[in-house]
């Protein structure tokens, strides 16, 4: 069969149309739907640019305002005491009186927490005897103190020439939380010249404190003399066969043990990504605190954030180390410590380690700074990468954050 030159013509009209249309189908469609694709994605990421950028812009004002309710809840807190301790009472009590024809007898406490507050009462009960003049002005005292002080209670009784003689009760009302926003005032009693707990009331064992019970007398073997080769020898008690080496010897106290969860992850970066959670391998307790972060790209510094959330972390009194036990499975160029802020508000950063060059578990510690003034919160426990160096990646468990007191 021929087929005629217009024919041929057709032919190639035809296949040169069934490309195009090919092309236009297989080719140009895909892309059409891909470019819709992107430009929705697109202006999904500029709306969540323009969120951000909002954020950041309203960043300013949230400071501020942040500032001045900080600013606001300190002038507020100027009245009120924050941890109270029957030894600051008793010296306040009695120090009010100074100078002043006045004395007091059957002096008793008694301690109260407020339920569903963090509000502590104690109430100082106290016979006293004296003239008018000086209950007028102790009173006075009471009153003009740079605290609130309730006087719940006064009764009077007129002994002519004997002066007067009753009862006088007074209430002091402590809020802890509040010494993290206003000025302490001067203590009386200071951890630094009482090496006791100011946890515990005046009358309790203090730490370390042992009570010998009495034991019968072991039988005298009077056939064999006592011959002592090395009189001068001191004899160490040994933990587990290993002698303790008193010179070094710091004896720890935990002082948050990470079992209840209640902390959260911060990066210093937006786009420091990380979580942090509970894992059941631990030192002591239940569970240690899991910390899991990304730097995600190299820059000069890098930090992880686990913050304590509900409950502050308190150190009460004056301490020399400070100890964290740190589990990881691979070393690293990473730096940990914590950072303490002090009553006065001062913010301190205490490094612990300068690299991870270890694995599983380890105890690292370090002095803290004597310029600190007691009582301090511990805010947040850091991992920070230093140059473009720096590991990106890193997961570590955390548990028994301990502090090494004076040993007395």
């Amino acid at each position: 069969m021929r087929i005629s030159r217009r024919d041929k013509v057709l032919l190639v009209l035809l296949a040169i149309v069934a490309a195009l249309a090919a092309y236009y189908f297989f080719g140009i469609v895909p892309q059409e739907e891909k470019i819709a694709e992107l430009e929705a994605e697109l202006a999904m990421k500029e709306a969540a640019k323009s969120e951000i950028e909002l954020k950041l812009a309203s960043e300013f004002n949230l400071d501020k305002r942040i500032e001045e309710l900080e600013k606001a809840i300190g002038e507020t807190s100027e009245g009120y005491f924050g941890e109270l301790t029957q030894e600051e009472v008793l010296m306040l009590v009695t120090g009010f009186s100074e100078g002043m024809t006045m004395s007091f007898s059957d002096l008793t406490f008694s301690e109260n927490k407020i339920e569903g507050s963090q509000l502590y009462q104690t109430t100082a009960n106290m016979s006293y005897s004296g003239d008018y003049q000086a209950l007028m002005a102790y009173l006075r005292n009471t009153r003009t103190f740079e605290k609130k002080i309730v006087v719940k209670e006064v009764t009077v009784q007129n002994g002519l020439d004997d002066g007067l003689t009753g009862r006088l009760q007074l209430e002091f009302n402590g809020i802890p939380a509040v010494e993290a926003y206003s000025v302490p005032y001067k203590r009386l009693v200071t951890s630094q010249f009482n090496p006791r707990d100011l946890s515990l009331g005046p009358f309790a064992p203090y730490d370390n404190f042992v009570v010998l019970q009495p034991t019968e007398p072991a039988p005298v073997d009077t056939t064999t003399p006592i011959v002592d080769d090395f009189p001068n020898t001191p004899v160490y008690p040994t933990e587990g066969g290993t002698p303790i080496d008193y010179p070094t010897y710091r004896p720890k106290t935990q002082v948050y043990g990470f079992e209840d969860g209640a902390n959260f992850f911060v990066g210093n970066n937006p786009d420091i990504k990380g979580f942090v959670s509970r894992n059941t391998r631990k030192i002591a307790g239940g569970y240690s605190a899991e910390m899991s972060f990304d730097f995600t790209t190299g820059r000069d510094f890098s930090e992880a954030n686990l913050v304590f959330d509900t409950n502050p972390v308190m150190i009460n009194r004056q301490a020399e180390y400070i100890g964290l036990w740190v589990h990881t499975t691979e070393m690293s160029n990473h730096g940990i410590g914590v950072v303490i802020i002090d009553s006065k508000g001062k913010e301190y950063r205490v490094e612990m380690t300068k690299s991870v060059d270890f694995t599983g578990w380890k105890e690292i510690e370090a002095p803290l700074p004597v310029e600190i003034t007691y009582p301090c919160m511990i805010q947040r426990v850091y991992v920070e990468g230093i140059g473009y160096g720096q590991k990106l990646t890193g997961k570590y468990l955390f548990d028994q954050l301990s502090v090494a007191y004076p040993v007395q």
